[in-house]
Order: C-alpha cells, then sequence, then structure tokens
C-alpha cells in the first residue's frame, strides 16, 4: 500500500516507550476492532499479553480519544461485574474509490467497512485520465456530503486496476494506461479532496474486502480473484497481505495458459486474462454469432461481460458455454495458485462470479484434475458473498488499516501540504484475526 502524504513515524523514534506504547495501543485497538461484540479490559489483558496497569491506562487514553466507547456491564462471574469495551465504529467515515478500467465506484463506510452508500458511473478511464480526476473528486464531494456518513472523513482509500510499482507508486502502468504517464494519481487526488490518500491494486483491495467483511473473515491463508475487465488476484499470507519483491505479486491474469493462444493487452500471449477477461468473453461471443450461432446475446447491444452472465443465467445455451468454458480456464489458474501458495480459501469476484455455480462447477472439475489432491482437498472455492461496491469497500480499508496501526491518525486525519510519498510500514496482526 502506498500513502500520500506520507506518514510520520520519526516521533516513534524519540524514545522506545512512546513507540512501545503506541504499539501497546495499536495491539488494544486491534483486538477491540476484531471483537464486535465487545470485549472487556481482563480479556483485552489476557488476549493481548500487557499487564493489567498497562491496559487500564491505554483503554481511558482510547476513550478520553472516542477510539472505544463503554458498552454494558457483563454478568458477573464472582465480583464485580466486567465493563464491556466496544470499537466506536461510528468515530469517523471512510471513503473508499474504485477506478475501474471501465467504471469508477465510490463507497462511504463505517469503521467497520460498512457501506453506508455507493455509487458507481460507466467511465472511460484508460483516455481520459483529467476527466477520471474530476468525476472522482465529484463523487467524493458528493458522498463526504450524505446523512449516512458518521463523523470526520479519516481518509481516502483509492483501488487501481493495476499493479502498484514501488518505484513509481503514484502512476498507473503506462504500458496498461499510456495516456496516465505523467498523471501522478494520489497528489493530485489529494489535492482535490484534501485528505490523505491510500492507494493499492484493485485485487489487493478486493482480498482486504474479504478479510474484513466478506468471505474470508477469521482465515489466515486465502487468495482472491477478480475476473472483470481484467483478471487479477490478492494473496493473504499468515494474516498479511502479500505483495511479493516490488509489488506485483497477484498477476495471475498474465500467467500463461495458452503459449499459443490470444494476444494480450500487457504484450503477451495466451494469458489468462486473454482467455476470460470481458473483451475476451465478448470477442467470441461475436464470432461464434457471426458464424451463425444463434443465441439471445444477439439482442443486446452494446453486448457486455454482464450481459453473458445474465443470460447464462436465464439459459442460453452460447453464454452458457462461454461460462463454462471460462470457467475452465480459470480452473487451470486456481490449480497452479493452489500448487503454489497453498491457500485456504480461493475467493472468485467481479462481473464473472455473477454466474456463480455456472462458473463454479467446471472450475472445480478442472482443480480437482490438475492440483495436488494434498493443496485441493481441503482448500475452499467460493464466489465472493460481497456484491457490487467490494472493491471500493475494499480501498476504504486501506485507510482503515492504516489507522489500526497508527492510532495517531485518528488525531489528524487531514494534512494540507503534500509531501514525498513513501509505502505504509507491516501492519501488526492480532493474535488468529490478523487482517487489519
Amino acid at each position: 500500500m502506498y500513502v500520500l502524504p506520507p506518514l510520520d513515524h520519526s516521533r516513534h523514534r524519540i524514545a522506545d516507550i512512546h513507540a512501545m506504547r503506541s504499539q501497546n495501543a495499536s495491539v488494544l485497538a486491534n483486538l477491540a476492532w476484531w471483537r464486535a461484540e465487545g470485549i472487556s479490559r481482563a480479556q483485552l489483558a489476557r488476549e493481548s499479553g500487557l499487564s493489567a496497569s498497562t491496559v487500564s491506562a491505554i483503554v481511558s487514553e482510547l476513550l478520553d480519544a472516542g477510539v472505544l466507547n463503554s458498552s454494558h456491564h457483563a454478568p458477573s462471574a464472582g465480583g464485580r461485574p466486567p465493563l464491556v469495551l466496544r470499537f466506536n465504529a461510528e468515530r469517523n467515515h471512510l471513503v473508499g474509490v474504485e477506478v475501474g478500467a471501465s467504471h469508477l465506484g465510490v463507497a462511504v463506510c463505517d469503521l467497520r467497512a460498512r457501506v453506508r452508500w455507493y455509487q458507481a458511473r460507466d467511465f472511460d478511464v484508460p483516455s481520459d485520465p483529467r476527466g477520471t480526476l474530476a468525476t472522482v473528486a465529484e463523487l467524493v464531494r458528493r458522498a463526504r456530503r450524505q446523512r449516512e456518513a458518521v463523523g470526520p472523513l479519516l481518509g481516502l482509500g483509492v483501488a487501481v486496476p493495476c499493479p502498484v510499482d514501488e518505484l513509481t507508486p503514484d502512476r498507473l502502468s503506462p504500458r496498461l494506461f499510456p495516456a496516465w504517464i505523467d498523471v501522478r494519481l494520489a497528489a493530485e487526488l489529494h489535492e482535490r479532496v484534501g485528505v490523505r490518500v491510500f492507494v493499492d491494486n484493485d485485487a489487493n483491495c478486493g482480498a482486504l474486502a474479504e478479510a474484513h467483511v466478506g468471505g474470508a473473515v477469521g482465515v489466515s491463508d486465502f487468495a482472491y480473484i477478480k475476473v472483470a475487465t481484467g483478471v487479477g488476484a490478492g494473496h493473504v499470507v499468515e494474516g498479511r497481505p502479500y505483495r511479493g519483491f516490488n509489488g506485483i505479486a497477484g498477476e495471475i491474469g498474465h500467467t500463461s495458459v495458452d503459449p499459443r493462444g490470444r494476444p494480450c493487452r500487457c504484450g503477451l500471449r495466451g494469458c489468462l486474462e486473454a482467455e476470460i477477461g470481458a473483451g475476451a468473453i465478448v470477442d467470441k461471443a461475436r464470432a461464434a454469432m457471426s458464424a451463425g450461432r444463434a443465441s439471445s446475446l444477439a439482442e443486446r447491444s452494446p453486448l457486455t461481460l454482464a450481459d453473458v452472465v445474465a443470460e447464462a443465467r436465464a439459459g442460453d445455451p452460447l453464454a452458457t458455454e462461454l461460462v463454462a468454458e471460462a470457467g475452465r480456464h480459470l480452473g487451470v489458474g486456481v490449480a497452479n495458485l493452489l500448487n503454489l501458495m497453498n491457500p485456504g480459501r480461493v475467493i472468485i469476484g467481479g462481473a464473472l462470479a455473477m454466474a456463480g455455480d455456472l462458473l463454479l462447477t467446471p472450475l472445480r472439475s478442472v482443480v480437482r484434475e490438475r492440483a495436488l489432491w494434498t493443496a485441493a482437498e481441503r482448500a475452499q472455492v467460493v464466489i465472493s458473498p460481497l456484491g457490487a461496491s467490494q472493491i471500493a469497500v475494499g480501498a476504504a480499508a486501506l485507510v482503515l488499516r492504516a489507522a489500526l496501526a497508527d492510532l495517531s491518525l485518528f488525531r489528524a486525519p487531514v494534512a494540507l501540504a503534500p509531501q514525498a510519498a513513501r509505502p505504509v510500514p507491516r501492519i501488526w496482526k492480532a493474535g488468529g484475526h490478523g487482517h487489519a
């Protein structure tokens, strides 16, 4: 993840005791966040390993700052009834932005990443960077005016449809988005919106959404695969997002499934994306109909991946075959992923995932044929339970993760002047629930 303006960690170097106290506060805030039902001081002490006096002092500060709320007294197990504490999900609101290849989506979320408002708009992002930035700023201003928004805005998260390169993290891939070559996405959004901007790849954001509110809550090792205009994956390993050496881990869409296959927009050939991306499936549908294949898809204009999925669900034979073929190709990619990474769960999201079992059945069949049985036997391959706002929610979760790792963001969420940006440090993991 990349953030502009950067977080100032120099204050933690002044004295080790301050750094330790900040870390301990983050530990307790994370524990409280993951315990939506509430948690007592005694439980915080047991689960964190901190002394009762340390927990009491830090909890008092978190209560004063409004990060925690006193909820109610739990039944006594002998002695004084314990006071239950809850993370204050309405202290601030978050705004997440999905910059898709062909659309923009903006979500307002509370501090539990629950959607309060969402709006999407079709937009030609690759060819119109200035229009994209203006539209995003307009949607964010509209989002901030919503009555559903609670508390001040903590920050703006942005999901982008390409890898975030650590050498040029403020720019979209020049190979995939040549019109954006001179555009600094985070810097310009910061100037337009006036809050700190957090940026990551859309599939990584999808994985964060699954970890916080979706199909991977409590799962420490999983992969999320988004199949829409492109194909990408986000990996969580031992509770932490995994990005690889320079941030491009997860580009499953650009792994080859056919060395002699269709050319891909990345410049390679036979990529998974070239076979099951939105453009590829639509092209295959048009080619089949041009060759004389009858289909209700002929009534759809302009034809989209969503149309193919809808007609497949309605029983159209051609659309059903196209979805099944995509499932088999994706099954090859998932089988390779299971053999390489051994995730406990693989979650499929994006427009193609709306096909449900029409996609999953052939996908799972190929996985059983091609994955090592030890990898495939216990791994679950499922459809994401989240809807169209998923990637924007994951973008909002970028801000949440950073704030739970550095509670000073709750004190000063808005930065007034752009500075040179740097990556956010690794995030503390709370026990077995560590996706925050």
